[in-house]
C-alpha cells in the first residue's frame, strides 16, 4: 500500500492507494463510527468498515445511499440525521462518508449541524472529489432555487482519496473530475495542464492518476491554508463555478457537475479575452485539453438540443446568478485567468457582458474564439 500526505491543513490529506487502513487510523480506539456511502461503492466501504473494527472502533451501523446531486437536499440531510439518531450517534461518533462530492458534501453538512456538530472524515471515490470537493471543509446542500445555498464550513478529521476506487469508474466519470484539475492548474500549477495533455482519461494505471489528484489537492491545500473562511483569495477556487453553477442548476441534471465547470471555465475564459486580461491562445490551450478529456465546451437546457438558447433560458441562468453567492449590486463577481497558473477574484463583471457570455457558451466554440 501506498499513501501520500498533503500538508497544510489541520488535518492530513491522504492519498492512498488503499483508503481503508488510513480511515481506520484516523479513528480512536473504542469511538463510535457510521458509514454513509453511496451504494455504488458498497465494497470499498465495506472494506473500511472491516478495517475499522480490526482497530477497535464501535461501528454503530452503516447507511447505503443513491450518490449524486438529487440526494445533496433538505430532504436527504434530514434522512441522514434521523439515521444517526436511529443508529445511536452522539456527539463522540464519527461518520465517515464514502462516495463522490455529492456525498461527502451531505456528509459535512450533517455532521456540522448534528448535535451542533460531530467530527467526520471524507473519502472521496471519484476523481472530482479526491482534487477537490473533499478538500477544504465547505459543506453544502442545495436548495430549489440553486446549489450550495445552505452550508458551513466543518472540516474533517481526515481526507482520504481512495486510488483503487478509480478502477470501478467508467471513463466518463474520470473525466467529469478533470475540469476541477485544470481549474487547478490554471489557478496555480501551469505545468499540471501539461499533465493533463499527456493523460489518457481511458488510463486505469493508479500511479497516472496519482500525480494528477497530488498536485491538484497541493493547489487546493495551499489555497485554503492561506484563507480557510474565504474572505479573499480563496475564492479563486471559484473559477469555472459562476456560470458552471447556473448552467448546472438551469440544465435540471443534464449537466454533471464537472460538465458544468467545463463551461464555466469557458465562459471565464471568453470574459478574460474580452476584457484583455488572457491571451487567445491560452484560452483556445484550455479549450483543448476540456474537449481532450471528452468534456463539453457548451450546453442547452433540457429539450432544446442545438437550437439557440432563448432569452427565457438567460434569464434563467441570470436570475440563477443573482442568487448567487458571488454577486455585488448590479454585477456579478468573477474568477478570471490572467495565464495559466494565475488568476484575478473579484472582478465585477456588468450583467449584460455575463449575458453574452453564457449566451456563447450555449454554441459550439469557434477556432479563434472571441466573445461577440
Amino acid at each position: 500500500m501506498s499513501s501520500t500526505i498533503v500538508d497544510g491543513l489541520s488535518y492530513p490529506v491522504i492519498v492512498s492507494d488503499d483508503a481503508a487502513p488510513d480511515v481506520a487510523a484516523a479513528v480512536e480506539h473504542g469511538a463510535p463510527v457510521v458509514v454513509f456511502a453511496d451504494a455504488r461503492v458498497r465494497a470499498r466501504a465495506r472494506r473500511i468498515v472491516g478495517a475499522l473494527r480490526a482497530r477497535g472502533a464501535r461501528v454503530l451501523g452503516s447507511l447505503f445511499v443513491r450518490g449524486g446531486e438529487r440526494g445533496k437536499s433538505v430532504r436527504g440531510a434530514q434522512s441522514l440525521w434521523q439515521d444517526l439518531l436511529r443508529l445511536g450517534a452522539d456527539r463522540s461518533t464519527t461518520l465517515v462518508a464514502v462516495g463522490g462530492g455529492s456525498i461527502t458534501d451531505l456528509a459535512g453538512f450533517a455532521s456540522a449541524t448534528y448535535m451542533r456538530g460531530i467530527a467526520w472524515i471524507a473519502v472521496p471515490t471519484t476523481v472530482l472529489g479526491m482534487a477537490d470537493a473533499a478538500i477544504g471543509g465547505k459543506t453544502a446542500i442545495d436548495l430549489p432555487q440553486g446549489k450550495n445555498l445552505a452550508g458551513a464550513f466543518w472540516p474533517p478529521r481526515a481526507v482520504v482519496a481512495d486510488l483503487n476506487a478509480l478502477r470501478t469508474l467508467a471513463v466518463r466519470e474520470r473525466a467529469t473530475g478533470i475540469a476541477e484539475i485544470i481549474k487547478a492548474a490554471i489557478i496555480a500549477d501551469p505545468g499540471l495542464l501539461d499533465l493533463v495533455e499527456r493523460t489518457d482519461v481511458a488510463e486505469t494505471d493508479i500511479a497516472a492518476w496519482r500525480e494528477l489528484i497530488v498536485r491538484a489537492a497541493r493547489v487546493k491545500v495551499g489555497v485554503v491554508a492561506a484563507d480557510p473562511q474565504e474572505r479573499g483569495v480563496r475564492a479563486a477556487l471559484n473559477l469555472g463555478h459562476t456560470i458552471g453553477h447556473a448552467v448546472e442548476h438551469v440544465a435540471r441534471g443534464a449537466l454533471s457537475h464537472g460538465a458544468a465547470v467545463s463551461v464555466g471555465l469557458r465562459g471565464a475564459g471568453l470574459l478574460a479575452v474580452r476584457l484583455g486580461m488572457f491571451a487567445p491562445s491560452d484560452h483556445a490551450r484550455i479549450l483543448a485539453a476540456l474537449r481532450g478529456a471528452g468534456l463539453p465546451l457548451y450546453w442547452s437546457p433540457p429539450g432544446r438540443g442545438r437550437r439557440p438558447l432563448a432569452k427565457r433560458d438567460e434569464d434563467r441562468v441570470l436570475q440563477t446568478l443573482r442568487r448567487d453567492k458571488k454577486r455585488s449590486g448590479g454585477s456579478v463577481q468573477f474568477v478570471l485567468p490572467e495565464r495559466i497558473g494565475e488568476v484575478r477574484y473579484a472582478v465585477a463583471i456588468d450583467v449584460q457582458l455575463v449575458r453574452d457570455a453564457v449566451r456563447q457558451c450555449a454554441k459550439p466554440p469557434q477556432v479563434e474564439e472571441t466573445m461577440e
